[in-house]
């Protein structure tokens, strides 16, 4: 039991647990990924996750000067590895719902380096089943071990291994889904439920019981069989006889709290994803909000971690980094995009040609430079008359038309 603690909350030889030492309610379901993906709550949480992360270019950035100021690589083999083409069979986009996905469910994604044969360059970005890898401390040196299908066990060292991990220890990540055990047996539990009343069409169990005795034990089978008979042909509220009552062993669906109970898990699975609720049910009144907070607090962490692995484990090189482009996801309307974009170029914050490579346009001459308007002028200096000054025009004169 010790070591199990000592697994999640510190670093301890051996392999590094990623699972909560008991349920927090006994009897909680285990969670595998089959079973809480035909959640549809939990679906709707990891899709746009997913698809927010994978739809985000990654920039190769080689930075210039003392300043920090950089240039962005467009070719290249790591330019192809990680915006064209990260291994045989998958595409950028492919590769990052894999990764993500992992990250989300399991609290950990594991990527298997390949370096081509004879060469010291990276060739290819093999994802692995986070659930076929352990990942274990041994005298200060962590590796990773892959159990394949066939019983095979291949073992990694840690410069092999492109491990990009959730909250935990330092070491691995926490699953998420194995946390959120018992929300998930709720979850399971509730709709269980709700199939089993549709099921029976919302029919009534019960209680027959009569004022006076049936006298024998056939007319009771007999009287029995009518009733079910009559229950069961959708003939409406069946009628008893003079004499007998009907109590209810099944409670009703306003009883149960069937609907407002579904309702709550899908909050909480809002809450175990970062999603905010409004969001995910697309019931608000102001979604562009929404969609910020959910970017700035639940996928740009993701990205900051993610481009920290990446330069750690592939670029290793202090001259150059890797950067999602983050800015895509802010879309906003196009009122409000536009009048921010106007101020940039305004205030000389960003070239025009930078907010065009962002709306997917393509660079023209002339718009690399950073521009600023030059009617801002300090109010000591209004009398000034300068030669290079663009004529103004009086607060008390209308404007003239160029």
């Amino acid at each position: 039991m010790w070591s199990w603690i000592k697994g999640l909350l510190g670093n301890y030889n051996g392999e590094q647990r990623t699972k909560p030492v008991a349920p927090i309610v006994p009897h909680t379901k285990p969670a595998t990924v089959n079973n809480i993906l035909q959640i549809p709550a939990i679906w709707e949480c990891v899709n746009k996750i997913v698809r927010s992360m994978s739809g985000l270019p990654i920039d190769i950035l080689k930075i210039v000067d003392d300043d920090d100021n950089t240039e962005i690589i467009k070719s290249g083999q790591l330019h192809d590895l990680l915006n064209r083409q990260p291994n045989a069979y998958m595409t950028p986009s492919d590769f990052l719902k894999k990764i993500t996905l992992d990250y989300l469910i399991h609290g950990n994604a594991y990527v298997r380096i390949d370096k081509a044969r004879g060469a010291d360059y990276i060739a290819a970005l093999i994802p692995l089943n986070a659930e076929q890898v352990k990942t274990y401390l041994e005298n200060g040196k962590v590796f990773y071990k892959f159990y394949s299908e066939n019983d095979i066990i291949e073992t990694y060292s840690a410069d092999r291994i492109m491990h990009w991990k959730g909250i935990g220890n330092g070491l691995v990540g926490l699953s998420t889904v194995d946390f959120a055990g018992t929300t998930l047996t709720e979850a399971v539990s509730a709709q269980d439920a709700s199939i089993e009343m549709f099921r029976n069409k919302g029919k009534l169990n019960g209680i027959l019981s009569a004022e006076t005795p049936i006298i024998s034990p056939k007319q009771s089978k007999d009287f029995l069989e009518t009733f079910m008979q009559m229950k069961n042909a959708d003939l409406g509220i069946p009628l008893l006889p003079s004499g007998f009552k009907f109590q209810s062993l099944t409670m009703s669906p306003v009883e149960t709290q069937l609907l407002a109970t579904r309702e709550f898990i899908v909050k909480e699975f809002s809450r175990w994803f970062g999603i905010p609720y409004g969001l995910l049910t697309g019931e608000s009144n102001d979604l562009v909000e929404l969609s910020n907070y959910f970017y700035e607090t639940t996928v740009l962490p993701m990205c900051i971690e993610l481009e920290q692995v990446i330069n750690q484990k592939i670029i290793k090189d202090d001259s150059m980094k890797v950067k999602f482009r983050t800015s895509v996801l802010k879309r906003m309307s196009d009122q409000t995009r536009v009048s921010m974009q106007t101020s940039y170029v305004q205030n000389g914050l960003r070239t025009r040609n930078e907010l065009r490579r962002e709306d997917g346009f393509g660079r023209i001459d002339g718009a690399d430079e950073l521009t600023a308007q030059n009617n801002l002028y300090p109010l000591d200096k209004l009398g000034d008359v300068n030669a290079n000054q663009v004529k103004q025009t009086p607060i008390s004169e209308q404007p003239v038309k160029q």
